[in-house]
């Protein structure tokens, strides 16, 4: 029996905050407030797939808030789920408990839960190291990115996007991911001490700005010494590295791409100016890596400047460190989807099956599938 920590249920209590949500949702398309530059089309379809989106959330939101707070396995199978009502992670008074008979538990834990992928390991639910990836987030002006890939209609259609893709001199694949046209550069760290950046978009996609994630693969090799968890580990000295450049106050550290390819700290931006909210500091992100991504990162960004010209410009923004692309372990199933605990089925990014939104949300329907044939079966 093991229970899971305070961290890992602070997360739950995120549930609360989606009535506002709606209530956003609701005030943003009623009254009007979208870009018609975009059409209907666009805000229609935000508008129903976020609504979709907030409603599922509020189902497994509120089914999480009052679940998950122990699992009990005798002769490795699951035998019970131990749940409590928690109206508040740090509060004293007592909290209702109940007990549940199950076989089956669907583990979908999200590739940032650390804390619970060390409680997995020291109850020997087996698990591996995996192949991941980390990078920078790069900021481009949007306007630059539209007239590459639209030309003379540059001013007459939405903001673009673009997906690219190349391969270093190392071998390492480098790559674009999460593109967020007309978008800002967000904090994404949930460990203090350590910072992360990731990147968004509004509906309207009109900001001055595009980014993207420029990533390079990182294989278990690379990890050192340090167990099946050693990934983990290594997204933590990225990230406290970051965090370190950027003065040890969440600050972004950014630098010039140019300036990155001369290894020197930037002292003035240029024409692009980064969006990271929490505000920057100029660092050499260099030392944030190890030479090989940094050498793959240039030669990367460089190669990308062929398909997208000014991709590769001097002023172009990078921001440390993208580091949750995806999980770092991998917990491996059977044919059954179990894993090594019969009745415990590892689903989605945290489990090492999936690596966004739409893949996770398959790999959801499959373990899904899986709940349901073994039932029919008894």
């Amino acid at each position: 029996m093991e229970e899971i920590s305070k961290n890992t249920l602070r997360k739950i209590e995120l549930s609360k905050f989606i009535i506002p949500q709606i209530l956003f949702f609701a005030f943003y398309f009623l009254v009007g407030k979208y870009d018609w530059d975009y059409g209907f089309d666009l805000p229609f379809r935000l508008f129903f797939g976020g609504m979709f989106s907030i409603i599922t959330g509020i189902i497994f939101g509120v089914m999480f808030y009052f679940m998950g707070k122990k699992t009990e396995y005798e002769n490795d199978k699951i035998s019970k789920a131990i749940v409590e009502i928690v109206a508040d992670v740090d509060s004293d008074r007592e909290k209702e408990t109940y007990e549940i008979d199950t076989d089956v538990i669907v583990l979908a834990i999200g590739h940032s839960s650390r804390d619970t992928f060390y409680m997995l390991n020291d109850k020997d639910v087996k698990m591996e190291r995996k192949t991941f990836s980390v990078g920078v987030r790069i900021e481009h002006k949007q306007s630059m990115i539209n007239r590459s890939q639209y030309g003379k209609f540059a001013d007459r259609l939405p903001a673009a996007e673009y997906k690219l893709n190349a391969k270093a001199k190392n071998g390492r694949g480098v790559y674009t991911f999460c593109m967020c046209p007309g978008g800002v550069v967000v904090p994404a760290a949930s460990e203090e001490g350590r910072l992360v950046v990731n990147g968004m978009s509004y509906s309207g996609r009109n900001l001055e700005n595009a980014n993207s994630a420029i990533l390079v693969n990182v294989y278990p090799e690379d990890f050192g010494e340090g167990g099946v968890l050693a990934g983990v580990e290594f997204q933590r000295k990225l990230e406290e590295k970051a965090f370190e450049l950027g003065g040890s106050d969440y600050k972004a550290p950014v630098q010039l791409f140019g300036d990155f390819v001369k290894n020197v700290k930037s002292e003035k931006l240029g024409k692009v100016r980064p969006s990271y909210a929490k505000g920057y500091r100029f660092a050499n992100l260099n030392e944030c890596f190890p030479e090989y991504i940094n050498e793959s990162l240039k030669e990367g960004i460089q190669q990308m400047d062929g398909k997208i010209k000014g991709f590769a410009s001097y002023d172009a923004v990078l921001s440390a460190v993208e580091s949750r692309s995806s999980s770092p372990v991998k917990i491996p199933r059977n044919e059954k989807c179990f894993s090594n605990i019969e009745g415990l089925i590892p689903c989605g990014e945290g489990a090492g099956y999936a690596g966004g939104i739409m893949s996770a949300a398959v790999d959801g329907v499959r373990c899904a599938e899986f709940v349901m044939e073994y039932y029919k079966g008894l």
